[in-house]
């Protein structure tokens, strides 16, 4: 199919997801100066997958991409989901980079197939070990050590020293790639036994966030419901304050999952997988209705809660967790170092429901 026609369906698929004029000009100067400008060079007036993907490598400068690349190479994506699916797919985000260098990032990379060899979930677990330890790789590399043979009880000490978020996690971490490098017989010594005295010492008492009546009303009162966003996060915010409902379970709350007729919610809970039935208490329904007849954009999936910036997608629980948050901060609640998230509303309501002792607790325990 010839470029053009690629970009005028393009834009017109922008165009009816309501992106910006300024956002779909952003698009038509980056396909100018980034697939135009490839297919000239080449000669070429069709475009296809192919093509595309050609464009793209050419963007990458020994496996880096600046800024400006990404963004060339996100707009080539736009088109190759045009011509490939006539949509503009869904919005792209560079997932972070967890480098692992040299000799001792080698030794990392076995260290993870062999995790994976043991059915340990790459997609979470092994996800989370390998930004901990590339961060423990480039701290060697940082200080000078480049070889499994440079690792000392020192520069392993400062290294958790260093950790002043998830000290815990670190050191489990770590201890466990240290007793790999020394069963596999690449590294002299079992350095895991440092860590170890280390973890002894950790002390880690996590208190719960509690917010008074007072001070949960001010910040649903705070919330501006004359906006789109402002009606989408009222809601939110009530069935935290009011249902204690895991940010999780609001991203994952579906309409078929409210009953209006029996004024109920029914979910399957995303962290336990447990059902679950709460009562519609009436300003968490109305809050809802509100944000679904007003506000809630046009859209084919079944998850009451979208994004309020085109193309529109599901919300996902971080998203639910950074505007509650982002209604926290605008509230004028003196939060001081108390978490300001999802989790601090579905703390605040079960302490006010002991301290009140109230009758029936079954429903919430479950929760």
């Amino acid at each position: 199919m010839e470029i053009q026609k690629v970009i005028e369906r393009a834009n017109q698929l922008l165009t009816e997801a309501r992106y910006t004029k300024s956002r779909i000009y952003t698009y038509n100067w980056l396909w100018k100066k980034g697939i135009f400008s490839y297919m000239n060079s080449k000669s070429l007036v069709d475009f296809d997958e192919k093509v595309g993907k050609e464009c793209t490598l050419c963007f990458h400068d020994g496996g880096s991409v600046t800024f400006h690349h990404r963004d060339l190479i996100k707009s080539i994506d736009v088109l190759v989901n045009v011509f490939l699916n006539d949509n503009l797919g869904k919005r792209m985000r560079t997932p972070a980079q967890y480098p692992l260098r040299g000799e001792i990032g080698s030794a990392a990379h076995d260290y993870f197939e062999s995790l994976k060899a043991l059915g340990v979930s790459e997609k979470k677990t092994i996800r989370r070990y390998k930004k901990r330890v590339s961060n423990f790789v480039e701290y060697l590399l940082e200080n000078g050590v480049s070889s499994l043979s440079g690792i000392f009880e020192d520069c392993i000490v400062k290294f958790i020293e260093n950790r002043h978020y998830c000290q815990k996690e670190y050191i489990g971490t770590t201890r466990r790639f240290l007793d790999f490098l020394y069963k596999e017989h690449l590294i002299a010594k079992d350095y895991s036994y440092v860590l170890r005295s280390i973890g002894k010492n950790v002390k880690h008492i996590k208190t719960p966030s509690f917010y008074s009546q007072d001070e949960i009303r001010q910040l649903e009162e705070s919330i501006s419901r004359t906006s789109n966003v402002g009606k989408r996060d009222y809601a939110m915010v009530t069935l935290c304050s009011r249902l204690g409902l895991r940010v999780s379970d609001v991203a994952n709350l579906s309409l078929k999952d409210i009953n209006w007729e029996n004024n109920s919610i029914n979910i399957i809970q995303y962290k336990t997988g447990n059902p679950l039935t709460l009562p519609l208490l009436p300003i968490v329904g109305n809050a809802i209705i509100d944000y679904l007849r007003n506000a809630r954009p046009k859209s084919t999936s079944n998850k009451v809660f979208l994004s309020c910036r085109p193309p529109y997608g599901e919300m996902n629980p971080g998203s639910v967790h950074n505007a509650i948050a982002v209604a926290f901060r605008e509230s004028g609640v003196n939060f001081g170092d108390r978490h300001h998230g999802g989790h601090a509303l579905r703390f605040s309501l079960a302490q006010r429901m002991l301290d009140k002792c109230t009758s029936p607790l079954n429903n919430w325990t479950k929760l």
